[in-house]
């Protein structure tokens, strides 16, 4: 009988969202990632084997997996046949991808096992590991391969690097990235007026700037780009550079609205901008989103980059992407359920409001649905 296994190492994303666990027991080592209570309903278990330390069986390990243990992998499909030494939980660390949906493992600062991000959204899981040598149509895991052979190892490499640079002191990242974004944004509406961070002393920074120009006020946030969004890899594939970051923005009428109700409008916004990381979700353009912070008859606030109608911004690259900058706009809760109708039907939506002649800036009007 076995004891059931060691966890050798466990970590949550900077979230709390999902936990990667190291396992091994006296037949294998598990590289699991485990949805926090909240998400288990929308997402489940996603698990990588990492080597056997027995020899491996010649078939599938089914056994071990009625009895519900992990199972050993074959022989075949190992570069170890005969099993290797235990995992030494000292040398064992973990990076978490920008998006923080997917994780690698490292040994001694070599990739050992990843579950990429998109696996979580993926009705067939997949994960890789380096001990792994082949596969077949119902394999628990695929091969890692060489570095040329798999992006694996890119976007390992690359969110290794993402993490470092955020470390290095002797070079702060946000002050740069800060002064981009503000000098963007006064350009187009003047000097800035505020700054309100907003997030919550939590990695990565993030802001709000407040603008005023021809009595509107606006608010945009900065930062929040700095991360991509989950999902988008996988619903965009080779095109979600263009997808994956965003900004937000909010223009309010002085005419219609109070300073009171403009900064709670405001608040509604730097609430939803850490959503895709605190939800493992994604917003873009259509995307309503429930907000307790805005002036009745409004409910909701819609997405949107096609309802801006002013000059164009020009929006500092993160990482090399596109940021994409969607402009909020309250709706109502009929606006709100038409949009949730169908499919897309966020964008129909925004049709509407275009007709209406609504743009970018928030003034007082009556529902169009």
């Amino acid at each position: 009988m076995s004891n059931g296994p060691t966890v050798l190492i466990e970590q949550a994303n900077s979230r709390y969202t999902m936990y990667a666990v190291v396992e091994q027991d006296e037949r294998t080592a598990y590289f699991y990632l485990y949805p926090a209570e909240l998400q288990s309903k929308k997402y489940r278990m996603r698990a990588c084997w990492l080597r056997n330390l027995q020899p491996g069986p010649a078939q599938r390990d089914s056994v071990a997996m009625a009895n519900g243990d992990a199972p050993m992998l074959e022989a075949q499909y190992c570069n170890h046949p005969e099993g290797k030494e235990p995992l030494q939980a000292a040398l064992i660390s973990i990076v978490w991808m920008p998006e923080e949906d997917g994780a690698a493992v490292l040994y001694d600062g070599e990739i050992l096992g990843v579950i990429p991000g998109w696996s979580l959204y993926a009705e067939d899981p997949a994960a890789y590991a380096a001990d792994c040598i082949g596969a077949d149509g119902n394999a628990i895991v695929f091969p890692l391969g060489a570095p040329g052979k798999n992006e694996q190892h890119a976007r390992v490499a690359e969110a290794i690097r993402f993490r470092q640079t955020w470390e290095d002191t002797e070079t702060p990242q946000w002050p740069v990235i800060q002064q981009q974004f503000i000098s963007a944004y006064e350009k187009q509406f003047g000097e800035i007026k505020q700054y309100f961070a907003i997030d919550n002393n939590q990695w990565p920074p993030m802001a709000l700037g407040k603008f005023e120009k021809d009595n509107i006020v606006y608010f945009l946030t900065m930062g929040v780009s700095i991360r991509s969004m989950p999902w988008v890899s996988y619903l965009y594939n080779e095109t979600a550079p263009a997808y994956r970051r965003m900004e937000l923005a909010l223009a309010v009428s002085k005419d219609d609205y109070t300073e009171e109700e403009i900064m709670k409008m405001a608040e509604g916004i730097s609430a939803i901008a850490d959503i895709p990381w605190r939800h493992i979700s994604w917003l873009g353009e259509g995307h309503t989103v429930g907000s307790s912070k805005l002036p009745a008859p409004f409910e909701s606030l819609v997405l949107s980059a096609a309802l801006y109608t002013g000059e164009s911004i020009d929006m500092p690259e993160m990482y090399g992407d596109k940021v994409n900058l969607f402009w909020v706009s309250p709706v109502t809760l009929s606006e709100r359920e038409y949009a949730h109708q169908k499919a897309n039907g966020g964008y129909e939506l925004l049709e509407k409001m275009i007709q209406e002649d609504i743009t970018h800036i928030v003034k007082k009007r009556d529902a169009i649905v």
